[in-house]
């Protein structure tokens, strides 16, 4: 029945129009081929020594979601392994990986120890112990901030980690540090670092946070000039990585960073015609660009998407609000069809981090579309009977999983808030 009315749902929004098209920008197109090419460059056998690591992990993987879904404590293991996977996706230093390899098989050895991933340091306030590089730390952290700050819980310690970007000329030495890559040069795509610091130190200066950590003079009118004038795509008006491929310095469009961006700036943005445009442009680019992983929807990528949307919705022409109606009815007839599953989970595409991201992403994605809610529903008047089902069968599953989740329950939490929006 779910599937039938879902069916109804898409055809009942006009065909997608070929208005709002735009050619896709130079810099974007055969990104991740670019940069492969530049790994091999730093080391010829990056390849086969890449493939020989990544059948390594993908047995650990699955075990670490087989405990996870069976309702045991995965923390400490799920960081080492997200950590893991940055450094194969986004580096080309074998003894680092091969040592947190190691690292995760020692972890999945003592199930004793996943909860240190939950204690606090004392050292510099962070959370996500088992992680050991300091901007995977803040990010763990500012989940966990502000899972916190919504239960009324104070920190025990001053979040010092900060300290490192704590004045205007850190903050843009450091942005300027991580906003350009050589992978040819130097084996490093800082495209990952960019996207978790930069906006989890967006979202923490503009907000004055955490409670009772000071921020310096200046921080926020440096944040916003650097932010909206030095690294932004002018021509685009999208963010991303800049790399030097052969020479030559290319700005390639992030939908990640560019989400994380906006939202964490409260849509406050200027260019949002441009905004808009590029959106659409991109689309048929796989991540981190567009809209697909490896050619396939995901409700990642689709919830960046319709944040955008509905960003820049008052900007668009006729045309392009159009085909955002379709756009995001396929995306909706997706979700519900092919993603969400009877008992209130969400199938996963791709190498899912967990369970608990994975009901995150399509949690939000219906709740940021208005499907819960007739107030955000910004693309259509259209009502959604099954709604409520839904969204009880959804809350179900969240608070049945919540104490076990693999990201320690920060991204549930935030889920719940969402959908009561």
């Amino acid at each position: 029945m779910l599937k039938k009315q879902s069916l109804l749902i898409f055809l009942t929004i006009l065909t997608l129009a070929g208005a709002g098209h735009a050619q896709t920008p130079i810099a974007d197109l055969d990104h991740d081929a670019k940069i492969r090419a530049d790994m091999v460059r730093f080391d010829p056998h990056y390849r086969e020594l890449m493939t020989q690591r990544r059948k390594l992990l993908k047995p650990m993987a699955a075990e670490i979601t087989a405990r996870e879904a069976a309702g045991k404590k995965v923390e400490c293991s799920h960081d080492i392994m997200i950590e893991t996977r940055f450094l194969m996706g986004y580096t080309a230093d074998f003894p680092a990986i091969d040592q947190h390899l190691e690292s995760l098989k020692e972890s999945l050895l003592h199930p004793e120890l996943e909860t240190h991933a939950e204690e606090e340091s004392p050292q510099d306030g962070t959370w996500g112990g088992c992680f050991t590089i300091w901007w995977e730390r803040l990010d763990a952290s500012y989940d966990v901030l502000q899972m916190k700050k919504a239960n009324g819980i104070q920190p025990k310690y001053r979040f010092s980690v900060l300290d490192r970007v704590n004045s205007p000329e850190k903050l843009k030495a450091y942005f300027d540090s991580i906003t350009e890559s050589d992978v040819a040069h130097t084996g490093i795509d800082k495209r990952k670092e960019l996207n978790f610091a930069y906006v989890d130190l967006i979202r923490l200066i503009m907000a004055d946070e955490p409670a009772g950590y000071l921020w310096a003079p200046g921080m926020k009118n440096t944040l916003l000039d650097l932010v909206l004038h030095k690294y932004r795509n002018q021509k685009t008006g999208w963010w991303g990585e800049s790399y030097l491929h052969e020479g030559k310095r290319e700005q390639a469009d992030d939908l990640s960073v560019t989400f994380h961006i906006v939202q964490s700036l409260n849509n406050d943005v200027p260019m949002k015609r441009e905004l808009a445009t590029t959106l659409f442009a991109v689309k048929d680019v796989d991540y981190p660009v567009g809209w697909y992983e490896h050619g396939v929807q995901t409700n990642h990528n689709n919830m960046d998407v319709i944040v955008l949307m509905g960003a820049s919705w008052s900007a668009m022409t006729p045309e392009q609000q159009k085909r955002t109606k379709t756009e995001i009815a396929s995306m909706l007839h997706w979700c519900l069809t092919e993603s969400l599953q009877p008992d209130g989970s969400f199938k996963g595409a791709g190498d899912a981090d967990s369970i608990e991201e994975d009901e995150h992403f399509g949690a939000n994605f219906l709740a940021r579309i208005g499907y819960f809610n007739k107030t955000r529903r910004f693309w259509t008047d259209q009502d959604f009977p099954e709604a409520e089902a839904n969204r009880k069968r959804i809350v179900g599953f969240i608070e049945s999983h919540i104490s076990t989740g693999a990201a320690g329950g920060a991204y549930y939490t935030s889920s719940l808030q969402e959908i009561a929006k």
